[in-house]
């Protein structure tokens, strides 16, 4: 019978086990691709990690914020957009933004919701940070001339056109929520809670990861959003803060892109 001081020392080396096991189901499920091989091991280790070190809420928060998107994504393959589309998408939403918030209230990683979290002089200060990050990328853009859009920016414009207006507006001004609430409060509060340096350095890149960049250019763009976003977390620990900026700023993105198109 296996001891509880043994079972102690396995559980210290728990990470290198849930590791090796990843890398043997790559090996066998996805040996042919060496880039297949990789992800699916990286993948399988995280979700691995996050599972053993019960830190499952972040998964959970995670799969809800892509949900609304992965729905409009789903039904713009075979548009228009149906009644039954639209009833199905709002209620996938609602769901998801309404559990998420319960989810983390019941982990008490945000408090409950109130007023004094909002503060303009902060928002505005964070929005103006967002704003001149843009003009530097923008620059940096004419300089090696490149196509001031990303990849995910133009899929995005492409998703514009396939999926109703109001649909695109509401998720992309509630990705504030769920992607502040994912990757800001979930790395700083579940994930990496102990470790606050390494929490900036993962909210950080997988803010960017997560927004598909495809050179250097696109890293540049997204990783300055993440960086100001990040830091703002970081200092004030205030998810409403940093949700009230990030909308503020995906809203103002749509305005733009509105007035440009007209």
């Amino acid at each position: 019978m296996i001891s509880k001081d043994k079972l102690q020392q396995f559980s210290k080396f728990r990470a290198l086990a849930i590791i090796l096991l990843a890398v043997i189901f790559s090996f066998l499920f996805a040996p042919h691709h060496l880039t297949s091989f990789i992800t699916t091991a990286i993948i399988l280790s995280i979700i691995g990690n996050l599972l053993a070190y019960n830190k499952w809420q972040w998964l959970v928060l995670f799969i809800l914020s892509l949900a609304p998107t992965f729905t409009s994504t789903f039904f713009s393959i075979h548009p228009p957009f149906s009644v039954i589309d639209n009833i199905i998408f709002y209620l996938i939403f609602l769901l998801s933004l309404g559990f998420s918030y319960f989810v983390a209230r019941k982990t008490s990683i945000i408090p409950k919701f109130n007023w004094k979290y909002f503060s303009i002089i902060k928002l505005l200060a964070g929005f103006a940070l967002l704003f001149l990050a843009s003009i530097l990328t923008g620059i940096i853009a004419q300089l090696i001339h490149q196509s001031p859009d990303t990849a995910n920016q133009e899929a995005l414009n492409q998703l514009q056109k396939l999926i109703p207006v109001a649909i695109f507006v509401i998720q992309t001004v509630a990705a504030g929520f769920f992607e502040e609430l994912t990757y800001r409060v979930g790395i700083f509060e579940i994930v990496f809670k102990k470790h606050r340096n390494i929490a900036f350095i993962v909210a950080m890149l997988l803010f960017a990861y997560m927004h598909g960049p495809t050179d250097l250019y696109s890293w540049l763009t997204y990783g300055l959003m993440s960086l100001i976003l990040t830091s703002f977390y970081a200092k004030y620990r205030n998810f409403y803060l940093n949700m009230s900026i990030h909308m503020l700023w995906n809203l103002f993105g749509i305005l733009v892109a509105f007035l440009l198109s007209h």
